[in-house]
């Protein structure tokens, strides 16, 4: 009793002579959340590759039902990783914008990748198996579009536009696993034209309600 009487007054006598010192103390805690959730996801990637679950082959990573691009997956945990920390006053919304940081821009890019290859190269339509992703689109549009983009936000989006016209003027080439030849060129501008999206919705959504404009 004395003890924990004694550890109470020296709490208090710091707070006194340090009085930023649990504002200190709160902001650490909430830089800690977004560390913490992406040191898991981190080890759990690696847990991945290591037991053969994941293989990287050339620029992919291929799971049992499917492969995406390393560049992909490095923009996916990077934009992740920022929604987390600007929004992690937010616990629960934190998470749930930061899932939306990588599954709007991914369904938009993918939706609008198919179909300008649909349209260039005769393929099916397939309206059935994008409509359930266009609906994430959707729901990231409502989430945001009540808030003014930040400069680079629109700097990004202005450069998506840009490097996706470009891909479709110069032919829309693009590689794919298993591929029998590459194209450096599809490849930069798949990268630009991704990356731009990612990142630009990425600083729009991780200032939702921050007031910042």
């Amino acid at each position: 009793m004395i003890f924990l009487c004694e550890s109470q007054k020296r709490r208090e006598s710091a707070e006194i002579l340090f009085p930023n010192l649990k504002e200190l103390d709160s902001k650490l805690t909430e830089t800690a959340k977004p560390v913490l959730i992406i040191v898991v996801l981190l080890a759990a990637l690696a847990v991945m590759i290591a037991t053969g679950f994941g293989k990287i082959e050339s620029l992919w990573v291929v799971f049992p039902l499917s492969g995406i691009r390393i560049s992909t997956l490095i923009t996916a945990i990077v934009c992740f990783a920022i929604v987390l920390f600007l929004q992690r006053r937010n616990t629960l919304k934190s998470l749930y914008y930061a899932l939306l940081a990588v599954i709007v821009p991914l369904g938009l890019f993918e939706i609008m990748w198919y179909y300008s290859a649909a349209f260039l190269n005769g393929w099916n339509l397939r309206i059935m198996q994008f409509a359930a992703l266009f609906g994430w689109v959707l729901l990231g549009i409502r989430e945001v579009y009540r808030k003014r983009p930040l400069r680079i936000s629109l700097i990004l989006y202005a450069l998506f536009v840009f490097s996706f016209a470009v891909w479709l003027g110069t032919g829309f080439k693009f590689n794919y696993l298993g591929g029998p030849s590459f194209s450096l060129s599809a490849e930069v501008l798949n990268v630009v034209s991704k990356g731009a999206l990612f990142f630009a919705f990425t600083f729009h959504i991780g200032y939702v309600g921050s007031g910042k404009s």
